[in-house]
């Protein structure tokens, strides 16, 4: 008996030689340096640096073939597929159409607007459509507005990814979108109350205001926030509660309140009025056939190579849900849901030549728990973006290290500062960043480091330590 519990302690001994040596056999010595001197679970991490100028320098890896979530990542393989199926130019199209006659300035009719999942679409483009609609002659409408969506298959209608749907980030993908379906609320500290301004200020729209003032820092404002929504058939109303401190000063938030169809219709009834016309008609929406009528306005987006900056930089969800969406029904030519995201995502990196055994995708955004990525992976689709001919415009809609985006105020006193292109990724228990530099040699290079653990958002440091050690030659 007790040899056997010696042979079984030399397998195990053994089996934990093998694991090491597995996920550190390609580390040099300054990365196991750099590795030991965090207590972090060794299996928590991955990290890869690649030098691309220089190919027969090889990779350093550190457990480079598990799987971990890589939260935002995912949209380096969004905007990927994007530009490589779309290209730079591709602009999202949204067009109103009318039924009925033209009676002098009156249509007798509805009015049509049929989305293609246009994720930048704003008040002022709708503004402007109104505008041309009604120096085409109509000033009154008799019918209703109908929200035309079905460029995209059946969307999901309820958020259950954390508990609190209203915030910008938990937008759902839709064909249909205006500001991205967010109000944009302003706080400010006004003698002994808080100021709450909305944007666009809608009357359907009630806000009561609980929010009190307090001597406490400004840090954490939006912790110390709370809101929630009433809403009845005749009106939608967020309550306020909490506290602001006095030493805040125009903070703000965007949220989502008000359903996606019933938000568009307010806004473009409050715009039309605003604008000289007449409607007091409802709405409905179509999910399921194209309608017919005659086009009267169309609105074209910025093109796909600009707008990945935005999405890029600022991490914007609702855009990488429905450009993924986009460009699947741009492709099959058919109406597309979330369902078809990875089978899309493993065909396009096979076509590739990219290993597609170890990823799963479950949206373009990457707010998911059962997205999956491994380091080695994701630097084969890295390399293939450095060796693509739209690889500037991938680079360049990353944000750039100490100058903007999600990455405006990070390592202003390293080397590295201005020197590279990175994306993050985070959600609870997950930290990441992926991205391009250039080296003190002028080397330029690859970085990628994934963490998932409940101590991932203590890890900026070693992120940080990594990136300025394979800023060093080595």
């Amino acid at each position: 008996m007790q040899s056997h519990r010696k042979i079984t302690m030399k397998i195990f001994f053994l089996l934990c030689v093998v694991v090491s040596v597995s996920v550190s056999a390609e580390v040099p010595q300054p990365f196991k340096s750099l590795i030991n001197k965090y207590n972090f679970k060794k299996d928590s991490y991955s990290f890869a640096v690649k030098n691309l100028t220089n190919p027969q320098k090889k990779a350093i890896i550190y457990n480079g073939s598990k799987n971990f979530n890589p939260a935002s990542l995912t949209k380096i393989i969004t905007s990927f597929i994007a530009l490589d199926k779309l290209g730079p130019n591709y602009k999202w199209r949204s067009d109103f159409y009318y039924t009925g006659q033209l009676n002098d300035d009156i249509l007798e009719g509805d009015l049509i607007f049929v989305g293609r999942g246009d994720a930048s679409f704003s008040t002022d483009n709708l503004e402007s459509l109104i505008r041309e609609i009604q120096k085409k002659g109509i000033k009154k409408i008799e019918g209703n507005l109908i929200l035309n969506k079905s460029y995209f298959g059946k969307v999901p209608n309820s958020i259950d990814f954390d508990d609190d749907p209203m915030r910008a980030y938990n937008v759902l993908p839709n064909a249909i979108s205006i500001q991205s379906n967010t109000i944009n609320f302003k706080f400010k500290p006004q003698n002994n109350n808080v100021k709450i301004e909305a944007k666009p200020d809608l009357k359907y729209l009630k806000i009561k205001n609980n929010l009190r003032l307090s001597q406490k820092n400004c840090v954490s404002w939006k912790q110390a926030l709370d809101y929630q929504k009433a809403n009845s058939i005749q009106e939608e109303m967020i309550i306020f509660q909490g506290h602001l401190s006095k030493k805040c000063s125009n903070k703000e938030i965007d949220l989502s309140v008000i359903d996606n169809g019933r938000y568009f219709y307010e806004v473009f009834k409050y715009l039309w009025v605003q604008n000289g016309g007449n409607f007091s008609g409802g709405y409905w929406v179509n999910n399921n056939e194209r309608l017919e009528g005659k086009l009267i306005a169309s609105h074209l987006s910025r093109p796909l190579g600009v707008l990945i900056r935005d999405m890029n930089k600022y991490s914007l969800n609702l855009m990488a849900r429905n450009l993924m969406l986009t460009v699947i029904a741009e492709d099959l030519k058919k109406q597309v849901t979330e369902d078809d995201v990875n089978h899309f995502v493993l065909d396009w990196l096979g076509n590739q030549g990219i290993a597609n055994d170890n990823i799963f995708v479950e949206n373009g955004a990457g707010l998911s728990r059962k997205t999956y990525i491994n380091a080695d992976t994701l630097l084969e689709i890295m390399d293939k973006i450095y060796e693509h001919p739209y690889m500037p415009e991938m680079l360049s809609s990353l944000s750039v290290l100490n100058e903007d985006g999600t990455l405006e105020k990070k390592m202003p006193f390293s080397k590295v500062k201005k020197n590279g292109h990175f994306k993050t990724g985070s959600l609870k228990n997950v930290s990441a960043i992926a991205g391009y530099f250039v080296d003190k040699d002028k080397n330029k290079k690859i970085l990628i480091f994934l963490m998932n653990d409940k101590e991932a958002n203590k890890s900026y440091k070693l992120q940080n330590e990594l990136i300025n050690l394979a800023f060093e030659p080595i």
